[in-house]
């Protein structure tokens, strides 16, 4: 067997957007939510744990991974990550004077947003919760409400690949971090062989320490 690339694998992997600095989509700006994250799963000694699970050497689809986007758009690809964090910005409608431009029924890529009785309409079941609508509003009609995460979980490729499951809410970067820390510890507690999470999932749930 080559042990080599065995070396390579640390336990966990965490990936973020490729153009973090210079995006203009974002949704939320979390400085040090990455270095943070680094910090818990170091804590956690998956490269040990693993070497405990699995026969053989390890490889790199054997870790733990975690991806985060700073908006809708995705680019790091959470929807396949065993726990990824996508960037949400609420809209909130607000008691200020709306000016009628229709901004934000414009730059609405959902057809979220409409105008109605001179103020705007979100239509939740639609909104991806990007904020846009908000960055171009000119009188203040719409605000930003809760700013965070949604969080899918047990997202993977392979033979039988599976898009995460979101939990319901948005999440601020400190609750973010507990859910993290919760999800780890369940997967600890389920991993027998090298499961990635996402078979855990399909096997007994979600349901978190």
């Amino acid at each position: 067997m080559d042990w080599s690339k065995a070396n390579e694998v640390k336990g966990h992997r965490i990936t973020k957007c490729f153009n973090t600095g210079k995006c203009p989509n974002k949704a939320i700006i979390a400085e040090g939510l990455f270095q943070e994250l680094e910090k818990l799963m170091s804590k956690k000694e998956l490269r040990s744990f693993l070497i405990k699970r699995i026969e053989g050497p390890l490889k790199l689809h054997h870790e733990f991974r975690i991806s985060i986007s700073d908006c809708p758009n995705a680019c790091s690809r959470p929807q396949i990550a065993d726990i990824g964090l996508i960037g949400a910005c609420i809209p909130r409608v607000t008691d200020n004077f709306c000016n009628e431009c229709g901004l934000c029924a414009e730059t609405c890529k959902e057809n979220a947003i409409s105008l109605i009785g001179n103020r705007p309409r979100i239509i939740q079941e639609k909104c991806l919760y990007c904020g846009q609508c908000v960055d171009v509003c000119q009188s203040g009609a719409l605000s930003k409400g809760k700013v965070g995460y949604r969080i899918q979980v047990g997202g993977k490729l392979g033979r039988h690949p599976r898009l995460g499951q979101e939990l319901p809410g948005i999440y601020d970067p400190e609750e973010t971090l507990k859910i993290i820390d919760r999800c780890v510890e369940y997967y600890k507690i389920h991993c027998h062989e090298g499961e990635r999470l996402g078979e855990i999932i399909e096997k007994i749930g979600v349901n978190l320490p």
